[in-house]
């Protein structure tokens, strides 16, 4: 789903937005401002200190998710729960799924988050359609699961497996073919190259120049944390990045990938290798990485690496019909 050409609640301030009661008085309201931007990463840096990995999103992949929409703006889809002015609680619909964080503390916001979600994309669908709307839950989230199972969704065998473990102190070196070499990408000077290999890697043209600048714009973004192989003969053959949730010292690769014409030579795990040592360099003592379900041979690197499997965030989904 996409906002329309002005955006929902486009230059609206909090005083021209009606603030709705939720479960317990807690007040809820439409993503209005970048401030807002600055709340929910607080909200993800508290949950980590909180429960640790795994969690549904990091500041890392806060960003992440927010480049890989067409229109940087569709977070603004996003609406918010608060107590007493601390936001508790987001749900950031797109595309025919839902993005849920609730703080632990909260668990009764799991329903209301569902129930808010499913009337957004029951206003949004196409009329006369009724189709199948997305939620995610990790296996060890009780509070997730028996609100989807009271609403009446069903899990499905789609999911992302996510993995982590403790940064290695010293960190490995990576270990590299002859003439190999791997850095840091050297800002806008080398983005077509950098844009180049993702492309290669994952066999898609959905990473741009504009999408790659917006992510050295991220304010999670680190230059020394977006690294790559080169090949004997100058090109990119690997790329990495890699983000970092500096309070709680807490590092997460996403993405990784390798160009089909260099795989089968080990430049995944020397990547691997790397990045733990410049998120060890950095301060990190955890670190993450997340797959789908069925890639199985990302999930062989990963585990080659040291990763242990923490848990696995399924699908479920449920029928929603179009609002009248």
């Amino acid at each position: 789903m996409k906002p329309d050409e002005t955006g929902p609640n486009r230059g609206a301030t909090v005083s021209e937005v009606a603030m709705t009661q939720a479960a317990g008085g807690l007040a809820s309201r439409p993503f209005e401002s970048e401030a807002d931007y600055d709340l929910i990463r607080r909200l993800l840096v508290e949950i980590v200190a909180r429960t640790g990995p795994p969690v549904y999103a990091t500041i890392g992949n806060l960003d992440w998710w927010r480049v890989a929409e067409d229109d940087p703006r569709s977070i603004y889809q996003t609406q918010l729960w608060f107590d007493s002015g601390q936001l508790v609680a987001f749900a950031w619909p797109i595309e025919g799924q839902v993005d849920i964080v609730v703080h632990p503390d909260y668990p009764p916001l799991h329903n209301v988050a569902l129930a808010w979600s499913e009337t957004y994309f029951a206003a949004h669908a196409a009329e006369g359609a009724v189709a199948p709307w997305v939620a995610w839950a990790f296996t060890g989230d009780v509070a997730r699961i028996a609100a989807l199972s009271a609403r009446g969704y069903r899990r499905t065998e789609r999911g992302l497996v996510v993995y982590g473990q403790p940064v290695p102190d010293p960190a490995p070196q990576p270990a590299l073919p002859d003439g190999y070499t791997i850095r840091a990408v050297q800002g806008e000077a080398e983005a077509e190259q950098r844009v180049a290999v993702q492309r290669a890697a994952f066999e898609s043209t959905w990473m741009t120049a504009e999408r790659h600048a917006r992510v050295r714009h991220s304010p999670t973004y680190r230059p020394e944390l977006d690294i790559v192989v080169v090949a004997p003969d100058g090109e990119f053959a690997a790329f990495a990045l890699l983000w970092l949730d500096e309070a709680n010292r807490l590092g997460v690769f996403e993405p990784l990938g390798v160009a089909p014409a260099y795989q089968r030579l080990g430049l995944g795990r020397a990547l691997m290798a790397e990045g733990l040592r410049r998120l060890a360099e950095a301060g990190a003592r955890v670190a993450c990485v997340e797959t789908g379900l069925d890639h199985h041979t990302a999930r062989r690197l990963y585990e080659a690496a040291g990763f242990k499997l923490l848990d696995t965030d399924y699908a479920w989904t449920r029928q929603v019909e179009p609002a009248a």
